[in-house]
Parts: structure tokens; sequence; C-alpha cells
């Protein structure tokens, strides 16, 4: 498979109902992170090309579904760090399986449409997809447009997992310093009542000093 070659206009009235998994080793495999490609195409020849373009670029796991009610299921088990999916799809299409994935969780979608319209792209771009395709179109820039949108994922799930072990250690820190606190009350309230203690014996001692005097 090229990796310039073009795509296929979509077969209408082909809908396979299947799952498929497949694992690329890219490039690169030794440098370049696993990633999680979840492809939804009811047309099996594109999605033939598709997983074969990917598995030779990407290091990933790569699963194939045709429905979107699949996707959300799959998403639901495993999620992934980037979802490529028709438009066309039945009982939902490729926007509106945007914004049922968006609800989830964040992550790249690139949607692959035939004619889309205007309206179905600014739809698109408001459920947060990341790049839309019209058919035909280079695969190697849809490639490239998969690669940029992982590398930028990786990026906002590194900063994610340094924003949270930085409030991890900071809500460590709030509760070592209040259970201290607590220590040191503990300790200063000791101290004051033994305190009270010894200068209650200086006074008993000096009244009977006085008393024998």
């Amino acid at each position: 498979m090229q990796d310039d070659a073009l795509v296929a206009r979509k077969a209408h009235g082909v809908s396979p109902d299947r799952l498929a998994l497949y694992s690329g080793r890219g490039q690169n495999p030794l440098s370049e992170p696993i990633a999680k490609i979840l492809i939804v195409e009811p047309d099996p020849q594109t999605l033939e090309m598709l997983v074969a373009a990917f598995v030779e670029r990407f290091n990933a796991h790569i699963t194939c579904v045709s429905t979107a009610e699949d996707a959300l299921n799959t998403e639901l088990v495993e999620p992934h760090d980037i979802i490529v999916t028709e438009l066309e799809l039945d009982g939902m299409d490729g926007i509106e399986l945007a914004e049922q994935l968006a609800s989830l969780r964040r992550r790249p979608i690139i949607i692959l449409a035939e004619d889309p319209t205007s309206t179905e792209a600014i739809y698109a771009m408001r459920a947060g997809v990341t790049d839309m395709f019209e058919k035909p179109f280079r695969v190697s820039t849809l490639l490239d447009s998969a690669s940029r949108a992982l590398h930028s994922y990786d990026i906002h799930c590194k900063h994610i997992a340094r924003h949270r072990k930085l409030r991890d250690v900071v809500r460590k820190v709030i509760r070592e310093r209040r259970e201290l606190a607590k220590r040191t009350d503990l300790i200063c309230r000791d101290l004051v009542g033994a305190h009270r203690k010894l200068v209650q014996r200086v006074m008993q001692f000096e009244e009977i000093k006085t008393i024998r005097r």
C-alpha cells in the first residue's frame, strides 16, 4: 500500500458487523509510544486500506468497528488515543458520535466524509472534531494529521498527569501540615497543663514555707 494512495469513494449499502484488532510496528517502533487507534468504517475496502496505512505508519494497537454504537461500547471498555470515523454511519453519524465521545473523554477525532457541507463542518468543529477530510484524499495527509493529533494529545495527557501529580503533592503537604498543626496544638496544651501544675506546686511549697515561719 503506497502512502500517497488515494482513498476510493465510499461504496454505499455495505455495513459489515465486525470488530477487528490489528497491531502495527510503525516506522520507528523502538522510539514511539504505543498508541491506541479506533477506526469506525462500514466499508470493507476503505477499512482495509486505512488499516494497512495506519499499521505501516504507527506503532499502535488498532481496533476496527463498523457502527457508532460499537464505537461507543468499545470506548467504554477500552478508551483509545485517537478515533478515525466515517461521517455516514447507521443510526448515528460521525458528528453525533464525536459529541457522544466528547462526553466520555476528550481525545482527537478525525472524520472522513464524502461531499461534506459547510454546516456539517461547523457542527463537527463544535463537537470537538480535530480534522475533517473530504473523499477522495491522500492517505499521507490523513496520516500526517493523525500523527500531529497524537503528538498534541500525548503532550496534553502528560500535562494533565503532571497537574494531577502536583495536585496530589499539594494535598499531601496540606494534609501533613494539618496533622502537624494538630500535634503541635496537643503538645502546646500538654506544656500549658504541665506549667500550670508546676506553678501550683510552687505556690503550695511557698505557702508551706510561710506557715512554718
